[in-house]
């Protein structure tokens, strides 16, 4: 059934799908009060004019890019025009049009280089055919192919990618002018379950043991249940048994963030923007480990503790010889507005991501000064004789690895069809709540049961972090099994001070078009934080390779 109520009608007998395939139905007995933008008061006075409405059956495709010696699973973007006519007129030309368009930023003399990712248009009305339509409104059925290599939806401080559907008629507007629909948005996101059904993003398990003269044997995880953006992350850490007094300064988890730009014009012309550090995780002595469980007081004190620049960082923990310490911490992945989903090796973006995963113990081993018998003397000294602090002690080991995160759309429940339920849980307060710009490019919340015109679909970063630990936290809080993958850790001096605070993100109001970013704090709902950036990076990847082209397809070319 689609918009309206009225049954469709297909014309011709053949049912292979093709990049567009055009079905056509008229009616005048559809009720004007069920159409979004009908002609009201006008159509009284005899002063309606010819209205076209775009309607799509699903506004978010899923893209499966393939190699392309591969089969792909081309998604089928399907929808319906609907023409209100005041009178009756004949109809020579009605099309639909899919445009993708990519900005892309590149920070010098240039603002952005505008171009095409796809353009697609099919005719609803054979060459020649003429159709005399009543007053009153008519639908059309159509179809598009979208590629699997077609760039996904994207919108970061270095470009967007925006796809809309915008139908037109042809001679039956005012003066004999035509006549166009209001743009209708649509939404690409890169599905990992590869072709056939859509699955779920793969799940995180990122394991390392290690040994270090100063820490002794050592375990660290990183885990999800889904790796998405936005979704849950849980560190598991515990040193087993130091050989000597350690000072646990500060526990983090950061996210590399590279972004590697191709001018669609220009193959050659490429640019690296510096790597983009999102702090996931800082426990030390303001922030302590919430073992899994996450309350809203919880919440509040790590507000507070980035919100105080000058309040000065306690160690996490001081252990003496043998002495063990585990923890495990769960927290939450930034929202898309900061974070990025990857970019699939064979996609044709322009604008492609990739993404390191690094975790950073910051560490001192006591000195013989501050150890007398085996026992500590008085208070462990932060700063030496001249009142400065104890910076050049600090050690920092440090384990990363690249790994693939992926869109927030990805979701389970937009892969699948939702469960009956008595009530409507789109309608909730609890529900999931959907996010739109607004015209000053904040982001801004709105329930999925309101009328708000071109939001994107719900993702997952618009549920509450309760919610989500009620999704994903029942196989993540678990312990840790004896398989997983391993890391080469680096140890290294610290050579500059470690900030307290967790990452404040980028602003990027230079892009007017582009839409402001937040902080964690903002995504929580806990206010703003502080000015201050963080200034420690120590993880390396390999080089992002551009992506990779058919040599049939540019030979045909």
């Amino acid at each position: 059934m689609l918009p309206g109520g009225s049954n469709m009608m297909r014309s011709g007998a053949s049912s292979q799908r093709t990049n567009s395939r055009p079905a056509i139905s008229s009616t005048s007995s559809f009720d004007a009060t069920k159409a979004k933008s009908g002609p009201g008061l006008f159509s009284l006075v005899g002063l309606a004019q010819p209205t076209l409405e775009v309607h799509l059956a699903e506004d978010l495709l899923f893209l499966h890019p393939a190699a392309p010696d591969e089969i792909s699973d081309d998604p089928v973007v399907q929808g319906t025009v609907t023409l209100y006519l005041p009178k009756k007129r004949n109809l020579t030309h009605l099309a639909v049009k899919l445009t993708g368009r990519q900005d892309i930023s590149w920070g010098d003399s240039v603002p952005y280089e505008s171009s095409i990712t796809l353009n697609k248009e099919v005719q609803l009305l054979a060459k020649g055919q003429e159709l005399v339509l009543g007053k009153g409104y008519h639908k059309f059925e159509f179809e598009f192919l979208v590629p699997s290599s077609t760039p996904t939806s994207e919108r970061s401080v270095f470009g967007r990618v925006r796809y809309t559907i915008v139908a037109k008629a042809k001679g039956i507007g005012q003066l004999n002018g035509d006549i166009s629909s209001h743009e209708k948005l649509l939404f690409l996101a890169a599905n990992p379950g590869g072709a056939g059904p859509s699955k779920p993003p793969p799940p995180l398990d990122h394991r390392h043991e290690g040994l270090v003269d100063d820490l002794g044997l050592y375990t660290m995880a990183c885990q999800s249940t889904y790796t998405m953006v936005g979704g849950l992350i849980l560190l598991r850490f515990e040193l087993v048994a130091p050989p000597s007094h350690v000072v646990l300064y500060a526990i983090k988890v950061k996210i590399n963030q590279y972004f590697h730009l191709i001018s669609p014009s220009d193959p050659n012309k490429t640019s690296e923007p510096p790597v983009d550090v999102k702090t996931v995780m800082h426990l030390d002595g303001t922030r302590s480990p919430n073992f899994g469980k996450v309350e809203k007081a919880v919440l509040a004190s790590y507000a507070a503790a980035r919100n105080d620049p000058t309040k000065a960082s306690s160690p996490l923990k001081v252990l003496q010889p043998g002495q063990g310490y585990k923890i495990h911490h769960l927290a939450r992945f930034p929202n898309d507005t900061v974070l990025r989903p990857s970019t699939p090796t064979w996609s044709n973006a322009s604008i492609r991501v990739r993404h390191g995963l690094a975790l950073e113990v910051t560490y001192r081993v006591l000195s013989a000064d501050e150890v007398r018998d085996g026992q500590l003397v008085n208070k462990v000294k932060e700063r030496d004789d001249k009142g400065k602090e104890k910076i050049k002690d600090r050690k920092k080991l440090v384990v990363s690895k690249p790994f693939e995160i992926f869109s927030c759309m990805c979701f389970v429940d937009s892969l699948s069809l939702p469960a009956y339920t008595r009530v409507d849980p789109n309608l909730s307060p609890t529900g999931p709540l959907s996010r739109v710009a607004s015209s000053d490019g904040l982001l801004q919340r709105f329930d999925v049961g309101t009328e708000e015109p071109e939001k994107p679909p719900p993702c997952v970063c618009g549920y509450q972090f309760r919610q989500v630990i009620k999704f994903h936290s029942a196989d993540l809080l678990r312990e840790l099994g004896e398989e997983g993958l391993t890391y080469a850790p680096v140890i290294k001096d610290s050579d500059s001070p470690v900030t307290s605070p967790s990452a404040t993100y980028r602003e990027t109001r230079t892009n007017p078009f582009f839409r402001r970013e937040t902080s964690y704090n903002d995504r929580l709902g806990l206010g703003p934080t502080s000015p201050t950036s963080p200034t420690l990076d120590a993880t390396s990847s390999p080089p992002i390779s551009p992506p990779v082209q058919d040599a049939s397809r540019s030979n045909s070319a």
